[in-house]
């Protein structure tokens, strides 16, 4: 994988985390004052670190590439518009979170480097959203 290419992922990682923190905001000030004071804080938390993942993808760029690296990232890629879709059309707080906490864990696995984690957190979202 090229710097430029790499770059680009990183930027879109970045653009991708940044909507998931919006979406998870959104369903919190949707259901303030329906949902437990424990579902409230997890929320919170949850958006707090996918700001901070877009945050760290945005500063990654080429730094983000390594062997195998495309094959990781076209599924990251496909995972994202299915993840997306998902978070539309989800009534449940609980899913959200589960949905939140595995998309956390996939930043994990790739601001590290960590096929092994990626792919648990992929897998994980498939049950949730259907990829």
């Amino acid at each position: 994988m090229d710097q430029v290419a790499a770059a680009q992922f990183a930027n879109f990682m970045g653009r991708f985390y940044q909507n998931m923190a919006t979406q998870v905001g959104d369903t919190l000030h949707q259901r303030i004052g329906t949902i437990s004071d424990d579902q409230t804080a997890v929320l919170m938390g949850d958006q707090a670190r996918l700001i901070s993942y877009a945050q760290t993808f945005y500063s990654l760029s080429d730094k983000i590439a390594f062997d195998g690296a495309d094959d990781y990232f076209k599924k990251v890629q496909d995972a994202t518009a299915a993840i997306n879709e998902a978070l539309k059309h989800i009534d449940k707080v609980d899913k959200v979170i589960n949905i939140s906490a595995n998309v956390i864990a996939m930043a994990g696995g790739l601001a590290s480097k960590n096929t092994s984690m990626m792919v648990t957190a992929l897998t994980a979202l498939k049950g949730e959203v259907g990829l």
